[in-house]
């Protein structure tokens, strides 16, 4: 933004910078009523962690919070959501997931009949591995998809294990807000591959 003339540089400096964050921020309004958009396109600035979730309103996904878990397909294991970051493009991490690169961080637990039909968890068997799951005949790697839109990521997550049942799910491309689904499978040594689905909440602002 352009100085003004005869005006006190400190004042002519600080206008510059909220003025510039304004039009930041008018121009990110503009941008995301337009659906999908652009995903080259990165958040500037945090988003606020009270967050309005209201863009995922009538569906099953659920809001982001530590600790979030599923139940594998077959039941035999449930999945913990441990914490997750966001890298949105500048600045530090966001401790949440957010509209930009998310990682997760998940704990595995095996599920054990603790009685009374109350499910127990026990530690996962040595060996059990976390992959992102082939899709479809051509056997492509599936990357988060989001149902009510009818259309993926960019990129697919990369999983690395972290030793005692803890993975670390990486490059989770939540480029927008909306409802997500994400995709997990988990094999057990000689086994067949048990699928894990998120069904989250990524908040528009």
């Amino acid at each position: 933004m352009r100085a003004v003339a005869g005006m006190d540089p400190e004042l002519n400096r600080r206008c510059a910078g909220t003025c510039s964050l304004l039009l930041a921020l008018m121009l990110g309004a503009v941008g995301g009523a337009g659906g999908c958009g652009s995903k080259t396109a990165k958040v500037t600035t945090p988003l606020s962690t009270d967050a309005d979730f209201s863009v995922c309103a009538g569906t099953p996904a659920v809001h982001y919070a530590s600790g979030i878990s599923v139940l594998s397909k077959s039941g035999a294991y449930r999945v913990s959501i441990v914490s997750a970051s966001t890298d949105q493009g500048s600045g530090a991490p966001v401790a949440s997931a957010a509209i930009g690169y998310d990682t997760f961080t998940v704990a595995v637990a095996s599920v054990t009949d603790g009685g009374a039909g109350s499910d127990a968890a026990a530690p996962p068997p040595d060996g059990l591995t976390m992959t992102t799951p082939a899709i479809g005949p051509s056997g492509v790697l599936a990357d988060p998809y989001m149902p009510q839109h009818g259309h993926g990521a960019s990129t697919v997550p990369t999983i690395t294990p972290q030793g005692g049942g803890r993975f670390s799910v990486a490059a989770i491309d939540f480029f927008m807000g909306g409802y997500w689904q994400l995709y997990l499978d988990l094999t057990p040594p000689g086994g067949a591959a048990d699928r894990v689905t998120f069904e989250v909440c990524i908040p528009n602002d």
